[in-house]
């Protein structure tokens, strides 16, 4: 499979997201229906990899979706790119408990580097732009990762949906 059927996720971790992540949450639910008609709408569009990086909060959420939606769209792939291979040791218990979930059910795992080193989150996200055509992303214009990434992406010439 080509670029042209490959999407990759980039959003901020669980502790920026406006939100808290309960089923009780009203703001969470109505992210969840966003997210769903996003991927929903790509997978009809003939999108079948989705690389996820992973972290925390909208990558894990991310790949969450993409998994329930495999009996409606058998032929999709989740893979996730990990910077290094230690990255959730320092999470809580939920994240860590998702993390492990999401990781035993993706169809290929790439880890990137053994360690941390500086730079390692650029490097993996810039590994995942780079083999995409689409970048599905939750920002609201913060500085950081995800503004890096969404303008590497569209550097690159990505099409960019915002969840």
């Amino acid at each position: 499979m080509g670029l042209e059927e490959t999407a990759c996720f980039s959003g901020y971790r669980a502790e920026k997201l406006p939100f808290s992540v309960s089923d009780e949450n009203q703001e969470y639910q109505e992210f969840l229906c966003r997210l769903s008609s996003v991927i929903r709408e790509s997978a009809e569009e003939g999108y079948r990899i989705f690389y996820t990086g992973g972290c925390t909060g909208f990558d894990i959420l991310a790949g969450e979706m993409v998994l329930g939606m495999k009996e409606e769209f058998p032929e999709i792939q989740l893979i996730a790119i990990l910077p290094f291979e230690e990255q959730a040791n320092t999470w809580g218990e939920f994240w860590r408990e998702k993390y492990f979930t999401l990781l035993e059910h993706c169809d290929d795992v790439i880890t990137l580097q053994p360690r941390y080193t500086p730079g390692c989150y650029q490097r993996r996200n810039r590994y995942m732009v780079d083999r995409s055509s689409l970048l599905i992303c939750y920002y609201d214009g913060k500085t950081g990762g995800t503004q890096s990434t969404v303008a590497y992406a569209e550097k690159l010439g990505l099409e960019v949906k915002m969840v």
